[in-house]
């Protein structure tokens, strides 16, 4: 699907596009991994650089697919559920890891992008 819009993709391959869509964790693209394979990566790779940093805090910045599956994971959702919850761009989203997983501390806050922020950080 790389270089294609949406519209293409569900014409060009709309049998394929529709298990996309559907969010079908054992649907892959040609050559792309499933989703269920990319949520296990994302989840994994973050939980281990976690747990090499214990009980310190850590920044990873990353971009929505990656911030979709921690929240599914620190919510415990499917990977199947439509997304109900707000992804802005540069937003800062908090999860703790601990020994049960993935926990939601703050979601979607795009505070330091406000207007008001901005004027009183450059004061």
């Amino acid at each position: 699907f790389e270089g294609l819009t949406w519209a293409e993709v569900e014409q060009q391959h709309p049998k394929a596009s529709r298990r996309w869509r559907k969010r079908d964790a054992a649907f892959g693209p040609p050559g792309g991994e499933t989703l269920r394979l990319f949520f296990e990566r994302a989840v994994g790779a973050v939980a281990e650089i976690a747990e090499r940093h214990r009980g310190q805090h850590i920044a990873v910045v990353t971009h929505g697919g990656v911030l979709d599956a921690l929240y599914r994971a620190a919510a415990r959702i499917a990977l199947d559920a439509p997304r109900t919850w707000q992804l802005a761009n540069a937003s800062i989203n908090r999860v703790l890891h601990s020994e049960h997983g993935f926990t939601l501390v703050g979601w979607n806050d795009a505070f330091h992008l406000e207007g008001d922020a901005l004027e009183e950080g450059a004061a």
